[in-house]
Parts: C-alpha cells; structure tokens; sequence
C-alpha cells in the first residue's frame, strides 16, 4: 500500500527511550539511589539538568505541579519523550509515515531546546537562591 511504513529508524529508537524511562521512572525507586549532582557538590550550584530526574518520577506518578518545581525543562522534556512514545507506537500500528522535517526547521528546533534548556538552568540557579 502506498503511504504505509511500517519501518523502525531513529524516531522510533528515542520513542523506545522514552518509554523505558516513563517505565523507570514510574515503576523503580530511583529517587532513593542517593544520587548527588557532582556540580552541585563540588561547586554548590545545580547543574542544567538538575532536578530531572525528580520531575520525571513525580510526572510519572501524576504530580505535575511538583514535575514542573523540580524541574519545568524535565517536567516538558518528560511530556514530550512519552508523547513521542505513544505517537510511535500508533505509527507502528497505522502504518503512517513521519512527515519530512526540513533542516532550517531541525536546526531550529534544536536552537530553541538549547535555549529551553539553559533558561531551565537559569531558574534552578535563582530558585536556589531564594
């Protein structure tokens, strides 16, 4: 059938990631491995992933406002990776094919991830001080 693909490329393989950190992090007790950010300790500042973790388990368990406290870039980051998972998975199953995404607009996208991410950073920095 024209249109139909049901291939397995790279799209698919961050979908898989996605769903296997919801699964972690709903389902295993990683908040409890006493992890410590080496930045944090060695510097006394939060790093620009810090808090990550934290907001994908408390957005696992449903508690979005708590996400978006430890972390809003984690909490969105979070949505996005377990949206992407679950358009995959529907994908797959349809047969539908992902539309082609020009470079300008990659390039872009990943411009305004950077940019998400260092105004996460930013926040954890002034949250931390208050």
């Amino acid at each position: 059938m024209a249109g139909r693909d049901r291939s397995f490329g790279h799209v698919e393989v961050f979908a898989v990631i996605g769903a296997v950190s919801f699964a972690v992090a709903r389902f295993l007790p990683v908040l409890s491995l006493g992890y410590q950010c080496p930045l944090r300790a060695a510097a006394g500042i939060p790093c620009a992933t810090c808090g990550m973790t934290h907001a994908f388990v408390h957005l696992s368990h449903g508690e979005a406002a708590r996400a978006l406290a430890a972390s809003p870039f984690g909490a969105i980051l979070a949505a996005a990776a377990w949206g992407l998972a679950l358009l995959a998975l529907l994908r797959l199953l349809v047969g539908w094919r992902w539309p082609a995404v020009p470079a300008a607009l990659a390039r872009g996208a990943a411009l305004v991830g950077l940019g998400a991410l260092l105004a996460n950073w930013a926040w954890l920095v002034i949250a931390q001080r208050t």
